[in-house]
């Protein structure tokens, strides 16, 4: 009798969800060239994307370089590592006397690995610090080693940020993602081998929250007799909440095999988890890409060769959107995948010759009735 109840719950979630078997449609904004320029990229660099209200923002980490684009991709701005990029290659190519809306700022970026971006344009960019400038952490058990260059809309560096918050000695473990919300809170992820550790800044880079996220946080009734990995971590962009995706499988003589994945509501005022639930119908391995909003959580998993299969849950009311990303080609490498401010979907796509700076308005979805 649960059985039937479960199934016929799960079959509940996807009548009420929007779902489009043709999938939502790819749109390409602007392509880069592979090269060394200012406004190309290099080949199988590790690159970051973020986007929002149209304008895109990538990061070269091979060249220590970051640059701005609006959605015709034209560069606005240019912030390198003159060392990695010689002055002489950084030409603005244009028609002679044409303007050019276009500033080129060196910065001394060692390693840029992640990017985020506020509605105002400011934006933040974690990095590596030299060996000189690490610190031990024996809490954590691993080298401190990272930091976030903070800039106003203009590009101008505002401060750099450690884990106590402006001008802290105190450096970060290595920062895996960064976030922002709607309030212009920084957001900032990091790893150690004693889990993820959350750090939660406000507008004038207070240090405001912080968590050691491990499996102790989780529901505990849940992780009793399972294998549990905690995959990824989002956080709201409205609320002080986090939400933690958890893959959990059972041990059999000796194999092991998926159980479940689930989401977790984690209120860091209360320090406690709030709520959680199922990811409904999970055959595949569900990647949590981001919240837009207070809780509608993006999650992505590759179905096809040129497939990515979207659901989005609406919070603990289930699923509000099932639905397929479609590539439209095969023989393409993904860079980067991320979410914008405003529920859109963008991407860093290679091509044999070329990258393409893509997105999938994953919010129209959303807004309909």
């Amino acid at each position: 009798m649960k059985k039937l109840i479960l199934v016929l719950a799960v079959l509940s979630l996807f009548a009420c969800s929007r779902n489009s078997d043709e999938g939502l449609e790819k749109k390409t904004m602007f392509t880069l060239p592979y090269g060394a320029l200012d406004d190309e990229l290099t080949p199988l660099a590790e690159s970051k994307i973020a986007m929002n209200d149209g304008f895109f923002y990538i990061i070269d980490s091979s060249l220590a370089k970051m640059m701005k684009f609006n959605s015709y991709g034209d560069l606005l701005l240019l912030q390198y590592n003159q060392e990695k990029n010689p002055t002489q290659i950084l030409v603005h190519k244009r028609e002679e006397n044409a303007p050019s809306n276009k500033a080129a700022v060196p910065f001394p970026y060692r390693e840029p690995s992640q990017i985020a971006v506020t509605d105002d344009q400011a934006f933040f960019v974690a990095d590596i610090l030299p060996d000189e400038e690490t610190l031990w952490s024996s809490e954590y058990s691993c080298m401190l080693t990272s930091t976030v260059h903070c800039f106003d809309n203009q590009g101008k560096l505002i401060c750099d940020l450690g884990q106590e918050g402006r001008a802290s000695a105190t450096p970060f473990p290595r920062i895996t993602r960064l976030e922002t919300t709607d309030s212009s809170h920084l957001v900032v992820h990091t790893q150690t081998p004693e889990g993820q550790v959350i750090y939660w800044f406000d507008d004038n880079y207070k240090l405001i929250y912080s968590v050691l996220a491990d499996n102790s946080i989780l529901p505990q009734e849940e992780t009793a007799d399972h294998i549990v990995d905690m995959d990824s971590i989002s956080a709201s962009r409205t609320e002080p909440l986090l939400f933690i995706k958890a893959d959990y499988y059972t041990e059999k003589e000796d194999d092991i095999d998926f159980y479940k994945s689930s989401v977790c509501c984690y209120d860091l005022t209360l320090g406690k988890c709030i709520w959680s639930m199922d990811i409904p119908a999970a055959e595949t391995l569900y990647q949590l890409l981001g919240v837009y909003g207070k809780d509608q959580i993006y999650l992505v998993s590759p179905d096809d060769n040129d497939t990515y299969n979207m659901l989005i849950l609406d919070g603990k009311n289930g699923i509000a959107v099932n639905t397929p990303l479609a590539f439209g080609h095969k023989d393409i490498q993904l860079l980067e995948l991320s979410l914008g401010s405003h529920g859109i979907i963008t991407a860093l796509i290679s091509y044999e010759d070329e990258v393409s700076a893509v997105w999938w308005r994953s919010d129209k979805l959303l807004k309909e009735e």
